[in-house]
């Protein structure tokens, strides 16, 4: 058992290295006999053994029948050699952007199938390694966008496995596939964590453009003229000594209604454990009308609001390599 499967491993461990050198990665393949292979099918194989039982059979007995039967089973097995290898000859497959996704979910890639007007492709299946199969059929257009998902397992840019296009056609003697690499990536966010926050970091009070005011006691805004029953501690009265009548002094204070999103706002926790509750606060801070910016090490992006702000953090987030911002500082 285990000599078979050390072989099982040299042998896939050779034919990965012969793919990678003989079809590189490509935005875009056409498919043709290079790239093609073919073998018989479970059913094929049946079909190959039943032949040879009517073929010695034939001879033994010599019943012309049974050669008939044999001949005619030999001429079904070539034909389907040939449909099951033309039914991905000359297939063209392009890579498509695909839509971000959080770390734990499904990537959607999408892979832009087109023929050759003459053909029909009929059958086909897509899949990556260990990743559901999409059934297409390429017959009444000239060409059709297929989505293959596959579970995108860790943050940051993530690139998708080669990707295995099999098929069966006509009557599943035969088994035709190609291994394409075709460039397929998609940016991969942390996994938001939900918590329960009440408070962030907030900008330094003061008055500038992002500040707004209340009415308080830390600030000297102006004077107004009195009204009866304002304290007689705001009142003004050196300008009641100058004959400017009662005034009575206002003050605010200045609120910041900027958010601050800080990496040490999450001290004790992991980077990743880190970076996900970050995600979630992107998030949820989103669905208001306030400003937030985002504090990491090495990175600062000043508040701001919007889908674009959105989706800058959350690129940040994904990209965010510790090592080369804590070596930075």
């Amino acid at each position: 058992m285990l000599m078979g499967f050390r072989l099982k491993s040299y042998l896939r461990m050779n034919y990965q290295r012969w793919i990678a050198k003989n079809i590189p990665p490509q935005d875009s393949i056409t498919l043709n006999r290079r790239n093609i292979f073919i073998l018989p099918s479970r059913n094929g194989l049946f079909f190959i053994c039943c032949l040879l039982v009517i073929f010695i059979a034939a001879i033994n007995y010599a019943v012309s029948l049974a050669f008939g039967l044999a001949f005619l089973m030999v001429s079904i097995f070539i034909l389907s050699i040939l449909y099951c290898f033309n039914n991905l000859n000359q297939l063209t497959l392009r890579n498509q952007p695909a839509s971000p996704v959080f770390c734990g979910d499904d990537v959607n890639f999408k892979v832009l199938l087109s023929r050759n007007p003459k053909r029909k492709h009929e059958a086909l299946m897509l899949n990556f390694p260990d990743s559901l199969v999409s059934d297409v059929d390429l017959q009444s257009h000239d060409q059709i966008k297929a989505g293959v998902f596959t579970p995108a397992t860790k943050r940051g840019e993530f690139k998708a496995p080669r990707l295995r296009l099999t098929t069966l056609y006509p009557l599943g003697l035969c088994r035709a596939w190609s291994v394409v690499d075709l460039n397929l990536k998609c940016l991969v966010y942390p996994k938001p964590i939900p918590f329960v926050f009440d408070q962030f970091n907030t900008g330094a009070s003061g008055a500038n453009e992002s500040a707004i005011s209340r009415e308080g006691s830390e600030e000297f805004y102006g004077l107004r003229d009195y009204v009866p029953g304002d304290s007689m501690r705001q009142i003004a009265w050196k300008n009641v000594a100058r004959g400017q009548g009662m005034q009575v002094k206002q003050f605010v204070d200045y609120v910041d209604n900027r958010t601050w999103l800080d990496w040490d706002m999450f001290y004790g926790f992991g980077v990743e454990e880190r970076l996900s509750r970050l995600c979630y606060c992107v998030l949820q801070l989103s669905k208001t009308d306030n400003a937030y910016g985002l504090k990491m090490p090495g990175i600062e992006i000043a508040p701001d609001t919007g889908i674009r702000h959105k989706n800058s953090l959350l690129k940040t987030l994904a990209l965010f390599d510790p090592k080369a911002s804590f070596k930075d500082e």
